[in-house]
């Protein structure tokens, strides 16, 4: 820690208004230290020792910012909180700037640590006004030898997430970023070719929101989605806009932020509404996964009806971002049927998904055998829940991904109580020493 010059009177008053503790705030920071992969052990004393006047080291006055946050239902920042910016965490200038100074922070292998340690923040999941003016014409400009190297490492990450799984090439692709598209995004060209590029550098930027996401790193997630946005919103294609919002509810969503997660799914549909049918079929779908984890049985099931009337319309494309796989709709069916307590036909829609799986999709398909085997002993089945959890693992062998990591702590939780039958005790051995 680094002693400050006053005593901390703004974190005072803010512990007042919330009607917490010292200790509650230290539980909460510590908590929040947590879902970045801190382990934090923060008690009362260090909480006093904060208000007399001294720093906490990053990132604890960004978890303190963001505990209070959620406390009080309002942005608070690490300078309202009585923390003063340290180096270089001031705000850049433009979105371009900063998305440069992003990359080449996470592509820096010694700076890189800092910022995998940035919390979650509610208060940045909110929709932002879409882009102003006609969409653009597609395609945007001439394809250049520059622009074509784009698109190929958009298709090239996009395949190496669903084969291999997000914690695989993601510093090769922070590398990529620093090194061979940020000068693309600071050089002069047409303005045509510039929104060619603005859309390029979104969708990596998205690939990158998708392998930190992956990697349970949220924070550092949630500043790519957000870059991915602005650099989208730039280029003024309302289509990519969208589709970066939809990403966004749906981190939302499973970190437990029903309320953030729906404003950013409905301004995704609204952004989405002259998009091509793929488009609305992907941003309609999570509409109804939100709507239904909300209760809202009839809004859900009319945004599920909405996203397989899109899809039916769909023509495949030619990159990832033209198209929405059947395998990827049905996995959101069932996460909608299951909100809603049909456990039934939200097994039949994960069966038809695993049917419909490409090969070459080996995280989808273990993320979906890890939901049908948690599924299945809801039902009562253990036995064909342990078949499913068998696939789950050999599929898992293959990736490096966090959200395989987290299914298998989900599946031996699950087990657990069920130790002393012969197949569940099987699968908790064959992973005893992966938890």
């Amino acid at each position: 820690m680094t002693q400050g010059r006053a005593p901390n009177q703004q974190l005072r008053t803010l512990l007042e208004e919330a009607g917490w503790t010292q200790g509650a705030l230290a539980r909460a920071v510590n908590a929040l230290g947590a879902e970045i992969g801190a382990d934090l052990c923060y008690d009362r004393t260090a909480v006093a020792h904060w208000l007399v006047g001294t720093r906490p080291r990053h990132p604890v006055p960004q978890l303190t910012a963001e505990a209070l946050t959620r406390r009080l239902g309002r942005r608070i920042t690490p300078e309202e909180a009585g923390f003063p910016p340290g180096p270089g965490e001031q705000a850049p200038p433009d979105p371009v700037t900063g998305f440069v100074s992003l990359c080449r922070a996470d592509a820096d292998a010694g700076r890189r640590s800092g910022l995998r340690q940035r919390p979650y923040r509610v208060a940045d999941a909110v929709a932002p006004r879409p882009p102003l003016g006609p969409e653009p014409p597609r395609p945007l400009g001439s394809r250049t030898a520059e622009t074509t190297a784009l698109h190929d490492a958009v298709a090239f990450f996009a395949a190496s997430i669903d084969t291999h799984g997000g914690r695989h090439a993601r510093s090769a692709l922070a590398a990529y970023l620093a090194d061979d598209v940020t000068p693309l995004l600071t050089a002069s060209r047409p303005a045509r070719q510039r929104r060619e590029v603005l859309v390029a550098a979104s969708r990596l930027a998205f690939l990158q929101a998708r392998m930190y996401e992956d990697g349970q790193r949220h924070g550092v997630a949630q500043r790519y989605y957000t870059f991915a946005h602005w650099l989208a919103a730039e280029s003024g294609d309302r289509t990519s806009w969208s589709v970066v919002l939809r990403a966004m509810s749906a981190q939302a969503q499973r970190l437990g932020h029903l309320s953030a997660a729906l404003q950013l799914a409905e301004a995704a549909a609204g952004g989405a509404h002259a998009a091509p049918s793929a488009h609305q079929s992907y941003v309609q779908a999570q509409l109804a996964v939100v709507l239904g984890a909300s209760g809202d049985r009839r809004g859900a099931l009319a945004a599920l009806l909405r996203a397989e009337r899109a899809a039916d319309r769909a023509s495949s494309g030619p990159t990832p971002f033209d198209r929405y796989p059947r395998a990827a709709l049905l996995f959101q069916t069932s996460a909608v049927l299951e909100g809603l307590g049909d456990l039934a036909g939200a097994l039949t829609a994960l069966r038809r998904a695993t049917a419909e799986r490409a090969a070459t999709d080996v995280r989808g398909h273990a993320l979906t055998q890890a939901r049908a085997g948690q599924l299945l002993l809801r039902t009562g089945r253990l036995d064909e829940a342990c078949a499913a959890w068998e696939s789950f693992l050999a599929a898992r062998e293959r990736l490096r991904s966090g959200e395989a990591e987290r299914a298998l702590k989900l599946m031996r939780q699950a087990l657990r109580p069920h130790r002393n039958r012969w197949r569940a005790a099987e699968l908790l051995a064959r992973t005893a020493q992966e938890r």
